[in-house]
């Protein structure tokens, strides 16, 4: 095992702090519109999916949530009007989630919500410059991390 340099010490600490910190936030900032952090995620994910509808794996995927917390969250969702689940066409295996109207609506109430804080707390920090170089360093590591969580 190679140990870590000072200053990837640093950055892992940094980003594992950012990991807890940043959702308790969101999702407080979020609790005024009605939706948790979760809520407004699996809503998001299945507002811009093709028709509105996305297979529960890939749902709990996109939207970063395991597939147990995701299909609580479509169940409350469902409970509450703001989305259904299907069959799938497919495969009657799957289980598809979807997006209603009142789903959509929310999602458009609780949006600038979090621009107001990714603005405050990010963007206004930054130059385009750094905004694109910092994309640019992320995406990847997100595309390894992704590809890592994957079943074999």
């Amino acid at each position: 095992m190679r140990d870590f340099t000072e200053d990837e010490d640093r950055l892992w600490r940094t980003l594992m702090r950012l990991n807890g910190a940043l959702p308790r936030l969101l999702d407080d900032d979020l609790r005024g519109s009605g939706l948790t952090l979760s809520e407004f995620a699996v809503l998001l994910v299945l507002s811009d999916a093709e028709h509105g509808r996305l297979r529960m794996g890939d749902l709990a995927t996109a939207s970063g949530l395991s597939p147990s917390r995701t299909t609580r969250v479509v169940s409350e969702l469902e409970r509450r009007g703001l989305a259904g689940r299907a069959k799938s066409d497919l495969d009657a295996r799957s289980a598809v989630a979807t997006v209603t109207p009142q789903g959509r609506n929310a999602v458009r109430k609780a949006y600038p919500i979090q621009v107001d804080r990714a603005r405050r707390l990010l963007f206004d920090q930054l130059d385009p410059a750094q905004v694109t170089a910092a994309s640019e360093m992320l995406e990847p590591f997100l595309s390894r991390v992704l590809q890592s969580s994957r079943p074999a």
